[in-house]
């Protein structure tokens, strides 16, 4: 799981399973003082498609000011 938070703003990162043998990644943002957020599912097919998909990930968010905790 990979962490990013900016002042009150949070985005994680987390890995799982899918049922057709690929492994989904699950994003989730939003912010600390409300419930605004959301949430979207990126489907791959192997471990290099998954690590190459969360370096863009980290570094558009490293990018636009985000901490990685």
């Amino acid at each position: 799981m990979l962490q990013f938070q900016k002042q009150e703003r949070f985005y994680h990162l987390y890995q799982q399973q899918n049922f057709f043998g690929g492994v989904t990644i699950v994003c989730s943002w939003g912010t600390f003082d409300s419930h605004r957020g959301g949430y979207k599912y990126i489907f791959c097919n192997n471990m290099q498609e998954v690590n190459l998909t969360l370096d863009d990930i980290k570094k558009t968010r490293l990018k636009r000011g985000y901490k990685l905790y």
